[in-house]
């Protein structure tokens, strides 16, 4: 654990994932993974396409989990009525062929959810994933881009937000990634920037989210109660808090 603390300490806010070991297959990863010896949770942990295991982010910064807090309480608000938004927090997605994966938060429909579709297979309301949220503090993009691919391929997916603060929280970059069909990940994202805190002038950096696709209610059936059309979540107050 010292050589791995000693590894993040860097100077940096774009740090290499940690290599634990290679040779690793996907069957092999995932049940680690499942096991009860996994050290560290799984959303901090990747397996590369070469088999490499992999530590994308140190287990757990302050300001990886003040950001992470911070989003959630900023969505849920925009929401209109967090009382009817699944929240699925850092579950464990799995997909056909490939390892298991945890975002830093999720969200979807929940089991009464008010006109709703049903789960498309094979997805069921326990693992049904609208919007996965992936956040990273000291690695790189590519480690994040990474994971919205992972998450692009997630049959039930709409959007995939991914944000990456600084490590004294006055710069919070984002991308977000609209997915109308699972597949590969769309080469450019919908909406992307960078907030920094106490910047002047200071305008709303706002991420929009269709509250009938994060539930998955069509557009001729009602919201549930209270529930806005879009949750508009202003980033800037998220990284306020962060």
């Amino acid at each position: 654990m010292d050589d791995l603390n000693s590894y993040f300490d860097q100077d940096t806010d774009a740090i290499a994932p940690y290599v634990v070991c290679d040779g690793v297959s996907v069957d092999v990863f995932n049940a680690y993974a499942d096991g009860d010896t996994l050290r560290f949770p799984l959303r901090f942990i990747d397996l590369s396409d070469d088999g490499r295991l992999l530590i994308v982010e140190l287990p757990i910064s302050r300001v990886h989990e003040s950001t992470l807090f911070a989003f959630h309480n900023k969505f849920m608000a925009a929401s209109g009525n967090e009382d009817k938004i699944g929240e699925l927090g850092s579950m464990t997605a799995r997909r056909v062929g490939t390892h298991n994966k945890e975002a830093d938060t999720t969200y979807g429909p929940m089991e009464d959810t008010l006109n709703r579709d049903p789960p498309p297979p094979p997805r069921t309301v326990s693992d049904w994933v609208t919007l996965a949220v992936e956040i990273g503090r000291s690695q790189e993009w590519e480690s994040l881009t990474r994971a919205a691919t992972w998450w692009a391929g997630y049959v039930g997916i709409q959007y995939v937000l991914l944000l990456k603060v600084n490590a004294n929280a006055t710069e919070l970059e984002y991308r977000l990634y609209d997915i109308v069909i699972p597949g590969p990940l769309p080469d450019a994202p919908t909406a992307n920037g960078i907030v920094r805190r106490e910047e002047i002038p200071n305008p709303a950096d706002i991420v929009s989210f269709s509250m009938r696709r994060v539930l998955s209610i069509p557009e001729n059936e009602a919201l549930p109660e209270q529930v806005n059309e879009v949750a508009n979540v202003n980033l800037r107050r998220v990284l306020d808090r962060a």
